[in-house]
């Protein structure tokens, strides 16, 4: 009999070594994959939910908005400088092996901008269409980003004259979206010309 439980005890033993062993394979092997990139086939459905940025992602920076004497209303400069928020490639990026053509959002949004803008000045104006698509985009992005940033004052009463600066955002780098954006144009337009 004490040869039984002195066996029984070894295989025990053993199990659980075994045990062990496979669930430290199983656990290596999944901490190694999530380090991994994804790869798409960019073919259908097949592609990123959003911009493969390099080297972890969209890093973060922190904005204070303020008032700018940039981006007027109206003005013989003001289209110039809402079209000079558009990337190489007017914030369309090209990826995959087939160089499949994405919108960026980012930059779909300051399109919308720069059509709002036109359609208040006497630049040839936007189709009616076009602005309400514009306007319910712009919406349902600023619901989505959902900045929850707390505003100090009542926006309604403040002299944006006196009183230039507001809160302080921690945003998305967007000088990161733009440099990607050209970077990958500026490849697609070498391949093709």
């Amino acid at each position: 009999m004490p040869v039984t439980w002195r066996f029984l005890s070894f295989a025990l033993f053993l199990a659980s070594c075994l045990n062990l062993a496979w669930i430290w394979t199983q656990t290596r092997t999944q901490q190694s994959s999530a380090g991994l990139a994804q790869v798409f086939s960019y073919d259908g459905h097949d592609f990123p939910e959003t911009l493969p940025l390099p080297d972890g992602g969209l890093p973060t920076v922190s904005i204070t908005v303020e008032e700018s004497v940039h981006y007027p209303l109206l003005g013989m400069d003001a289209d110039d400088e809402w079209f000079s928020l558009t990337s190489a490639g007017w914030g369309y990026v090209r990826l995959g092996p087939a160089d499949r053509l994405f919108a960026v959002t980012m930059f779909h949004e300051l399109h919308c901008l720069r059509m709002l803008n036109r359609a208040f000045g006497n630049v040839s104006r936007p189709d009616p269409e076009h602005i309400e698509h514009c306007l319910n985009y712009l919406r349902q992005g600023i619901l989505c980003s959902a900045d929850l940033a707390l505003e100090p004052g009542d926006f309604e009463t403040k002299d944006y004259e006196v009183e230039r600066m507001g809160a302080t955002h921690k945003c998305g780098h967007w000088d990161t979206v733009y440099s990607f954006v050209d970077e990958k144009y500026a490849s697609w337009e070498a391949k093709t010309h």
